[in-house]
């Protein structure tokens, strides 16, 4: 499983997202996340992926490619054919 389908599998499940729309120019504000989901959000991201997020680093206006960006310099690896396939896709 991508890091992209987990994020959207932790949007899914904890925020009720749809999951058509995590696509990775979606912000965080336009998936109806405000500032205490977004907490929460980090939280959840910390557990699933062993990574620290702290509550700076991820904001309203940040996109789901921007998550993926802050994971893959914390050392999460990504498939890169599944964000090429998305990208293209979405």
């Amino acid at each position: 499983m991508s890091t992209l389908d987990r994020l959207r599998a932790i949007l899914t499940s904890y925020f009720g997202v749809d999951a058509d729309e995590v696509r990775l120019d979606a912000t965080f504000a336009q998936l109806d996340l405000d500032s205490l989901a977004i907490v929460e959000f980090a939280l959840v991201a910390e557990k699933e992926f062993g990574v620290p997020i702290g509550e700076d680093e991820v904001s309203p206006h940040a996109t789901v490619t921007d998550a993926l960006a802050l994971l893959g310099a914390k050392g999460v690896a990504s498939s890169e054919r599944s964000l090429r396939s998305e990208h293209r896709d979405g």
